[in-house]
């Protein structure tokens, strides 16, 4: 029994020794394939192949996903790829070569594909070659506007007129009435124009009789005089809250109250809100908007690589004898017949039987050199705002003990010391500002400062220092050194025989000298890469132009945004060059019983020698009060005007100095019940210069009454 036991033992325990064996290969491979990779990938990440350097530790993630450190390193190498091909592609998109760009491109989105800031960025460089440029859109809206079509063009040549009259010509050419304030003063004026816009006209007549203009409502203009009292009474003034995302609202007011300090606005900060209140009127507030828009903008971001090195070289020479043990020793003994030596007792009695033996100590000539490897003390990266500090700090804290004498009780002598302890950091303090240039470079304000404890006196370390001011510009991607942060410590050690030792040649066989000489160096090496660019559209370069026509002071002209909807209702404006007569405006609203003017346009693409126009109203009941053709120059035009009921008629001749586009009448109708009516030009006929006919497109007008 027992030997059938012994066999099944000697069974068994090779199969336990292969399942043991088998864990132990399925515990280790894996953890050493990790390492591998993780090394592998460390390796490719600081030679700079950071593809590769994701591809490894990609590998090493799946099989460790809850390794804090090694998806740690894996976003790093991401973050490095990302930024080298989005780098790479910029270049290229500089150097028009938009394939090698876009394929760059594909790699950055493909490094991180929720980015969708650069999938658009892509996307509309694949389209249009260009990256998309923010636009300018503005959200101020005057209360009331004028129904005037901001495209229709103006003549008018009279050489001396009551400058009232000229308002007035102005407002029934494009049926807007003009109202005046009581204080406002007449005189004689001689005006010729061409080819110029509504508000044109009316700023430059406001502008020769010292006067300011408020649109009342769609059809009617207060005009009054530029006083401090008129302004303050009439002017039209908003309140607009602007609410800020990146500038600083109180450095936002100082450069509004500068800058347009002679528009006199009002401005008041909302630090809770970053906000701020500004009250002025439309046209100011515009130009505000404008303006905050162009600096109300993110600040670009700089990623600095900071690798700290130190390089240590400890130089250790030691010259000379170790001598083991140190001393001479005499020692009794008697001398046997081989020769050996045997330990004695001492008898005093005896000593002319005793013998005495020297030994020798053991030399060894040790002659030692070592030299140390450069250590990385850190490599941070550090990311921050342009103007804005950026403080790293690597070391310790020492504490530092002081003393101060009090005295025991109140009134006496200083004689208790007091000791109490205060931190100084010890190690490396760094300080950086960026500023970031639009032609990608960069400009650092560096700070280094280096503490270190040279020694201690009585507990009292002694701290040394290094410390470096600098500013650098560097391009994006360019790598600055800066070193010569040199510590030295020397100590010289002897020792030996005493008296022997110092024997000149033959003394280094009977002690040793040795030197040590450890020198310290710390090395600081720089990167900047920027990472996000202040975005500068063409509208922001373009200048600011202060009461532009473009925002008419005190009232409304159509918004941009909104004048494709309004020239939809109205019908496209007239092109110049095509040969058309229009009425204007082509859809308008008026009340019953109630006056309303339409102005007759002509554009012709050759210039005329005469033209005859037929038209009428058609209506449930209008009536034409009056045809009028004051804008036309009647010493060198002929003109023959009629008109009876809702039937009109015009005839020009002697066309030699009339503009091929010009306003050839206006009508004063009259509503007299609700409907609809059209304004339509029934027939025309043209002769051009050189006898040929010319023939004319014709477009109506539509008028709600209510």
């Amino acid at each position: 029994m027992k030997h059938r036991d012994n066999k099944n033992n000697t069974t068994i325990y090779p199969v336990i020794l292969l399942v043991i064996s088998f864990l132990l290969i399925g515990l280790i491979f894996p953890g050493c394939a990790t390492s591998v990779l993780r090394k592998k990938g460390l390796a490719y990440y600081k030679v700079g192949e950071f593809d590769e350097a994701v591809r490894c530790l990609e590998q090493e993630h799946a099989r460790r996903p809850k390794d804090v450190e090694v998806k740690t390193l894996l976003f790093r190498a991401k973050l490095k790829s990302y930024q080298y091909h989005l780098d790479l592609a910029r270049k290229y998109r500089e150097a028009k070569r938009k394939k090698e760009a876009i394929a760059e491109y594909k790699i950055a989105v493909g490094v991180f594909p929720m980015n969708k800031a650069l999938e658009e960025e892509l996307q509309a460089y694949k389209e249009t070659g260009k990256l998309p440029q923010p636009k300018f859109k503005s959200v101020i809206v005057p209360p009331v506007s004028l129904q005037v079509d901001p495209n229709e063009r103006i003549s008018i040549k009279l050489p001396v007129a009551p400058i009232k009259k000229i308002f007035e010509i102005l407002g029934k050419s494009s049926s807007v009435n003009i109202i005046f304030d009581k204080d406002f003063r007449d005189f004689n004026y001689g005006i010729q124009i061409e080819n110029v816009g509504f508000y044109q006209v009316l700023k430059q007549l406001c502008m020769v009789s010292n006067s300011r203009y408020r649109i009342l409502d769609s059809s009617s203009v207060l005009v009054y005089p530029d006083t401090t009292f008129k302004r303050r009474t009439f002017d039209l003034q908003g309140i607009k809250i602007f609410y800020l995302c990146n500038v600083k609202v109180e450095d936002a007011k100082k450069l509004l109250m500068t800058i347009f300090r002679d528009q006199r606005i009002q401005a008041q900060e909302d630090k809770n809100l970053n906000s701020i209140i500004v009250k002025a009127d439309s046209n100011t507030l515009r130009d505000i908007e404008r303006f905050i828009n162009s600096i109300d903008k993110a600040k670009s971001e700089v990623e600095i690589d900071v690798q700290i090195m130190e390089v240590n070289r400890n130089i250790l020479k030691s010259l000379g004898t170790d001598i083991v043990p140190p001393s001479l020793s005499l020692t009794p003994g008697v001398v046997g017949t081989d020769g050996t030596v045997s330990n004695q007792n001492v008898n005093v009695n005896d000593l002319d039987g005793m013998n005495f033996f020297v030994t020798i100590p053991s030399a060894a000539l040790n002659f030692l050199e070592s030299d140390d490897n450069t250590r990385i003390i850190s490599k941070p990266n550090l990311r921050g705002v342009s103007g804005e500090e950026i403080h790293f700090m690597v070391g310790e804290e020492r504490p530092v003990p002081q003393t101060s004498f009090q005295s025991i009780a109140a009134g006496g002598i200083n004689t208790v010391p007091m000791t109490t302890y205060q931190y100084k950091p010890v190690g490396v303090d760094i300080k950086i500002t960026p500023y970031v240039h639009n032609n990608n470079e960069v400009t650092l304000d560096v700070k280094l400062d280096l503490k270190f404890v040279i020694g201690m006196v009585d507990q009292f370390p002694i701290l040394g220092k290094r410390e470096l001011e600098s500013q650098i510009r560097l391009k994006e991607g360019e790598t600055n050194i800066i070193g010569g942060f040199i510590r030295d410590e020397m100590r010289d050690t002897v020792a030996g025989i005493t008296g022997l030792s110092k024997i000149p040649i033959l003394g280094k066989l009977f002690g040793k000298t040795q030197k040590e000489i450890k020198q310290t160096d710390v090395i600081f090496s720089i990167t900047p890469r920027v990472i996000r660019r202040l975005a500068i559209s063409a509208a922001d370069r373009a200048p600011i132009w202060a009461n532009a026509e473009t925002a008419p002071q005190g009232g409304g002209l159509v918004e941009p945004s909104r004048r494709s909807s309004r020239e939809e209702e109205r019908g496209k404006p007239t092109r110049r060059g095509a040969n058309n007569i229009s009425i204007v405006p082509a859809r308008r609203k008026a009340s019953v019983n109630g006056s309303a003017f339409f102005t007759i346009r002509m554009n012709s693409s050759t210039n005329l020698a005469s033209l005859s126009v037929s038209g009428s109203i058609d209506g449930p009941k209008a009536v034409i009060e009056d045809l009028q053709t004051q804008s036309l120059n009647t010493k060198n035009v002929k003109v023959f005007r009629n008109f009876s009921g809702n039937n009109f008629d015009i005839g020009l001749s002697n066309l030699d100095r009339l503009s091929r586009s010009a306003m050839i009448g206006q009508l004063k109708l009259k509503f007299l019940e609700k409907g609809t009516y059209t304004i339509t030009i029934d027939s025309s006929n043209a002769v051009s210069k050189d006898g040929q006919p010319v023939e004319f497109t014709t477009k109506s007008a539509v008028v709600e009454v209510q």
